[in-house]
């Protein structure tokens, strides 16, 4: 006889619960269900084995969360029930939470009347109070209580008193269900900082770390201005690590910290390389010096090369301007684009200040200078191409905002405003505003489901409309961009022909050759996105699905005469050591003749012209 299968708890579910969800018991317990995407590997269905001494441990273990949760009567029981086949079983855990503990009334006790008054009355405490885990007529969870403390004591320690100790004590009445509790708070003295010393492997003076801290001796202790510094010499590029601590020392006025440091090496030197549909193969080497002259200065010297782009970048980075978050980079460069429609040479300077607001939002504005020469395709591929040169001087202001900065996942809203004012000092041969703006959002809608979205616009602002080099106007279409469409390909397009020699003496023969993008000065795209993790099935991978949009427009928009168009799609995704390898199909849903590369009524293309296939390393956005 075959060997009888070992029971599986196929389903789980949980009874009764009503002050928190399945999801967070099922957390706290060792019995473990099939998921969704497990139940479809049909041939592996092991690995949930069914253990009776691990359910009654299960028991206890909800039980206890919930009387650490203010649930002191709660009673859990459990039955395992059959399902379609004997292995199958179904654990059912039953929760009877009945009444919570709930705080009656909340008193502070301070050990010390001298500052009683002006710290009940000071904001900051005022806001811990209010947001506090702790509130009257609200549940007494004694396992809050080390947030509780420790919330309060941040806020203490915010306001200057660098050793505050706080305490929670609760009377709890069980036959009344409700508890008095009492926070006892020790502020210790009013502290400023004296001294603040140095150490670690670094190449660069005490001086320049503690400016870089920006601590100054006599400041008012803050907890935030101290995690801050640590932040900000941590920002820095010479180092790759920074604790401030504080030594150990009587506890009165002043106080003494010590600051300790890592060096990154000095001179590093960083190559990458990596495939896409746009720009085929492309590569980076770079080498970088992080304390020139011993100032903590960073000169940083960057080659970048792909079948589209070939850059050279020399960037000066001066950290510290007026401020530690503020800093100044010197790039001279030079570039070769080669385009579809067009080719570009161009070599200049830009001078960027750059000034870092907090973790989440960055500010720059920029002075750039470079001169163009620009080759054009023209229509008729026998005729060569035009050569036309231009100086460009601009003023640049861009910005940068993340909600969800530090997360390990893309969370809350991303934006990017843009804008340019061409035409500075008088040195430029055109003269333009433009303007644009990038905003994104993602959203979980599960543990492992994300819905991203973007939109994008833009518009140039012209007193030469007509003449405006091809570099400067908006394209929209590829790999980042609406993906049913290869790179630039989305919009306005001009006709390439091929003229023939007869050689009878008779007029030459001109035939179709190919569309090519000419850009426009206005444009709106965006992305609604799914991804799907499904590592559970198969692992680092994952799908999305997305619908993709939008228009370029020569002057003007007008959806009339050039209406919105949308691709629809899907995506595989691979959680590679360099980031996501994706491979994304789009389809166009609704291309114009130019797409279709369609001429006077007669087909040019096939059935790939409706597809975009793109293969690249990173999310589309």
């Amino acid at each position: 006889m075959p060997e009888e299968k070992a029971s599986q708890v196929w389903n789980l579910d949980i009874e009764g619960n009503e002050a928190f969800s399945d999801i967070i018991i099922k957390d706290q317990i060792a019995t473990d269900a099939f998921s969704f995407w497990e139940k479809l590997k049909f041939w592996d269905r092991s690995g949930h084995e069914l253990d009776q001494l691990e359910v009654k441990k299960d028991v206890i273990r909800i039980q206890n969360y919930y009387s650490r949760r203010g649930f002191p009567k709660v009673k859990v029981r459990y039955r395992i029930e059959e399902g379609n086949k004997s292995w199958k079983k179904k654990v059912v855990f039953v929760v009877r939470e009945q009444q919570p503990i709930r705080i009656a009334s909340i008193e502070f006790s301070f050990q010390e009347k001298k500052y009683q008054d002006s710290v009940l009355e000071d904001h900051r405490f005022q806001r811990t109070e209010a947001r506090s885990e702790y509130q009257p007529k609200g549940i007494y969870e004694t396992i809050k209580r080390g947030e509780v403390v420790s919330s309060y004591v941040q806020t203490l320690q915010n306001m200057g008193f660098a050793y505050a100790e706080v305490s929670v004590n609760a009377r709890v009445d069980t036959a009344r269900f409700s508890a008095d509790l009492t926070i006892d708070l020790d502020l210790g003295p009013l502290t400023y900082l004296n001294d603040v010393s140095v150490g670690g492997d670094s190449t660069i003076s005490d001086g320049y770390v503690v400016r870089e801290s920006g601590l100054r001796k006599g400041n008012q202790y803050s907890l935030d201005a101290i995690q801050e510094a640590q932040r900000e010499i941590f920002n820095h590029h010479l180092f790759r690590f920074a604790t401030i601590n504080i030594p150990k020392q009587e506890q009165d006025s002043t106080l003494d910290l010590s600051i300790q440091v890592h060096e990154n090496k000095l001179r590093t030197i960083e190559a990458s390389a990596g495939f896409g549909t746009d720009e085929y193969l492309r590569g980076q080497v770079g080498w970088t010096h992080r304390n020139v002259l011993g100032k903590g200065h960073q000169f940083t010297s960057t080659l970048k090369a792909s079948y589209i782009e070939q850059t050279i970048n020399l960037d000066y980075l001066l950290p510290y301007v007026f401020n530690t978050k503020s800093s100044f980079v010197i790039s001279p460069f030079a570039q070769h684009l080669l385009e579809e429609s067009y080719e570009l040479s161009r070599m200049g300077i830009t001078n960027s200040l750059i000034y870092r607001y907090s973790r989440n939002v960055t500010g720059s504005l920029s002075y750039q200078f470079t001169r163009n020469t620009e080759l054009s395709q023209q229509q008729d591929e026998s005729l060569p191409d035009t050569t036309q040169n231009y100086n460009l001087s601009s003023i640049q202001l861009s910005g940068y905002y993340n909600q969800g900065f530090g997360r390990r996942s893309q969370q809350g809203w991303v934006v990017q405003p843009y804008a340019e004012i061409s035409g500075f000092l008088g040195t430029s041969t055109f003269q333009f505003q433009k303007l644009s703006l990038d905003i994104r959002r993602y959203t979980p809608l599960t543990s492992t489901t994300t819905l991203a979205t973007r939109l994008q616009g833009g518009k140039v602002f012209a007193a030469q409309e007509d003449s405006l080099p091809n570099n400067i106007r908006y394209y929209v279409g590829g790999t980042n961009s609406v993906r049913g469409w290869s790179r630039y390909q989305l919009g306005p397009k001009r006709i390439v022909t091929d003229s023939i020699d007869t050689g009878n003496g008779e007029a030459d023969s001109t035939f179709f050759s190919r569309y090519i993008p000419t850009g426009g000065r206005t444009f709106v795209a965006f992305n609604v996105e799914v991804r799907q993790d499904i590592d559970p099935l198969i692992n680092n991978f994952g799908l999305t699905a997305f619908l993709d949009g939008g228009q370029v427009w020569r002057k003007h928009p007008d959806i009339d005469s050039r209406p919105l168009q949308f691709s629809v799609g899907g995506g595989v995704r691979y959680e590679s050591p360099i980031g996501p390898v994706r491979l994304d199909v789009g389809y166009k849903i609704n291309p114009s003749d130019a797409d279709l590369n369609r001429y006077r009524g007669r087909s040019h293309g096939n059935a790939w012209d409706r597809i975009g296939i793109h293969v690249s390393i990173g999310q589309a956005f």
